[in-house]
């Protein structure tokens, strides 16, 4: 038997999935091991080597699966974006297939997680879609017929993540100051962010806010409170997740020119969705009003996209950005 493996690595877990080569559907019981977070802009590109060297080192012998099995692999990493950083990778990578004693013919890939989620979230024997992505941050991913990779967003949090959970919560408090001198209309956010932060007074957020440095999901958390406001029929609230939801549109609007169909699937992946029907909502029924492709839900997760990049990578089935 023969195997491909899909990593998925984000900034605080991996996953690494062990595929049967060749095979192009997410099994119903995948062999999957799980390891620390892997993303070299955060721990260093060696500590993240050291890492997934010991991940996959485990999956193997917890699968039994001996070197001479293994045809490919692919690493999806958060972090990974540009050029000299796949270069970088690779290079370890080298060391890691020495070390674990694999082929030299064996396929790599090496490439950015939202690819890896990409591939994952379309339905088996399709090269054409279009995925957004909104969690904490927020960013878009397509490639068209021609395997071209064409991106929006991903520009972070203080240039950028349009729609994901940090821009609601820098919404919220900003809607939350607004009432609080009167200058907007009062809104239920200020009650169950001051809940969830454990504060008395709006005006304690300042003292909050200012005193240290947060870390950026620290804010994006309070995305919550937004959502919660909303299924309580805050106005504010749906207004807030509405400006949202477009710009999320906006997205996938600005890629449709690069050369999409319009029964191009369009997926939607990240908490925001998952936990804001307002927000799925109006981007399911925008995407379908304005002729920017067809919603499918995502089909399988990052990993199982990264184990099919090392296989298709080598008949040119995506060119790079």
């Amino acid at each position: 038997m023969s195997y491909v493996i899909g990593v998925d690595g984000g900034g605080t877990k991996t996953t690494c999935l062990f595929l049967e080569a060749d095979r192009n559907e997410m099994p119903e019981k995948p062999m999957v091991v799980t390891g620390e977070g892997t993303n070299p802009h955060v721990i260093g590109f060696q500590e993240a080597g050291v890492r997934l060297e010991a991940l996959i080192r485990k999956g193997m012998q917890q699968y039994s699966i001996a070197p001479s099995e293994l045809t490919g692999v692919g690493l999806g990493l958060a972090g990974i974006g540009r050029a000299e950083d796949e270069t970088e990778m690779s290079r370890i990578v080298g060391t890691i297939f020495l070390n674990l004693k694999l082929s030299e013919n064996c396929n790599l890939f090496v490439g950015s997680d939202s690819l890896a989620a990409w591939r994952g979230s379309l339905l088996p024997n399709t090269y054409e879609g279009i995925l957004v992505v909104a969690g904490t941050g927020s960013n878009a991913i397509g490639v068209n017929q021609s395997g071209k990779i064409h991106r929006c967003g991903g520009w972070g949090h203080l240039l950028g993540d349009e729609g994901s959970g940090y821009y609601l919560s820098l919404k919220a408090l900003s809607s939350i100051a607004k009432a609080a001198d009167g200058r907007g209309p009062e809104t239920i956010i200020t009650e169950l962010v001051l809940q969830k932060l454990k504060l008395e007074d709006p005006r304690q957020l300042v003292r909050y806010i200012y005193s240290r440095t947060h870390e950026k999901h620290e804010i994006a958390r309070l995305a919550e409170s937004v959502i919660k406001a909303s299924e309580q029929k805050d106005e504010v609230a749906v207004k807030i997740l509405t400006e949202a939801a477009e710009e999320l549109v906006l997205h996938v609007e600005t890629l449709a020119v690069n050369g999409f169909a319009p029964t191009t699937p369009v997926t939607a992946a990240g908490s925001i969705f998952k936990h804001s029907a307002i927000i799925k909502e109006y981007f399911i029924d925008q995407i379908h009003q304005r002729n920017l492709g067809v919603f499918t839900e995502p089909y399988a997760p990052p990993e199982f996209g990264a184990a099919l990049l090392a296989q298709i990578r080598k008949e040119g089935g995506v060119e790079n950005d």
